[in-house]
């Protein structure tokens, strides 16, 4: 099995291991699961280090993109907090 596969396989099972989670505890605001899944997004593709470059930087490129969504909505939830 190619290392892709592993990525794809090991994010679909954590991000809905995640979510069943998340349902499970009745959980419904949907910045909350969109900061953990982010978060678990995050980790997995850190953990993925031995890509080739074009993946890698394509990954990188997305992972950016989440990381500054999760700190638009965390930044929105502490104004909420501080009114």
């Amino acid at each position: 099995m190619r290392i892709y596969n592993k990525l794809i396989i090991s994010l679909a099972i954590a991000l809905s291991s995640v979510n069943i989670f998340l349902a499970f505890l009745g959980q419904d605001d949907i910045s909350v699961y969109f900061i953990v899944n982010a978060i678990v997004y995050l980790i997995i593709t850190l953990l993925y280090v031995y890509l080739n470059p074009r993946a890698k930087f394509a990954l990188n490129s997305l992972s950016a993109i989440i990381f500054v969504a999760f700190l638009v909505v965390v930044t929105m939830e502490v104004i909420e907090i501080l009114k």
